[in-house]
């Protein structure tokens, strides 16, 4: 009986854990889904600025950009809705450089979602609402952005395409 004493509690400790690790995650990071795809014989500095412009040229308005940091936020590009919610959305896209070797790197993206499921709210109103709420990362939005950015870069992307992550 004493050697079981030490494994149950063992497991209480595990199955303690484990609920509260889904609290220790924001809701965003909660619904963070990412894609990437690795780059070869390329220099930081311009797989960094391809990746603004393209970020950019999406329709993900970028400011304050840092090419010293490997980590982009655009700013929320507002407008969307989402059938599902009946609501205002926003969108931003999050890259993450990883460099993987001399003049190699993986570029890992997420187009992170937010909704606001109050009626009532006026246009005017929707921008500066606390109401916003987190919602699932738009993967095909991010594949897509992503797709572009193989296309802009041609020879220097490996691989067939983007791959999902996550759940």
């Amino acid at each position: 009986m004493t050697s079981r004493t030490p494994k149950l509690a063992g497991l209480a400790v595990v199955l303690a854990v484990g609920a509260l690790l889904p609290g220790c995650l924001s809701p965003s990071e909660t619904y963070a889904r990412w894609v990437e795809a690795p780059f070869d014989d390329i220099s930081y500095p311009s797989l960094f600025g391809v990746v603004v412009a393209t970020v950019g040229a999406e329709g993900f308005p970028v400011s304050g950009v840092d090419i010293g940091d490997s980590r982009l936020k655009s700013d929320w590009a507002y407008g969307t809705s989402q059938r599902a919610v009946r609501g205002p959305s926003r969108k931003r896209v999050h890259v993450e450089i990883e460099r993987q070797g001399d003049r190699a790197f993986l570029v890992r993206m997420r187009v992170e979602e937010e909704v606001i499921r109050k009626r009532g709210l006026l246009a005017t109103e929707v921008r500066e609402s606390a109401d916003w709420e987190a919602y699932p990362d738009d993967v095909k939005v991010a594949e897509l952005v992503l797709a572009k950015l193989r296309a802009m870069l041609g020879h220097y992307g490996k691989g067939a395409g983007p791959a999902p992550l996550g759940p």
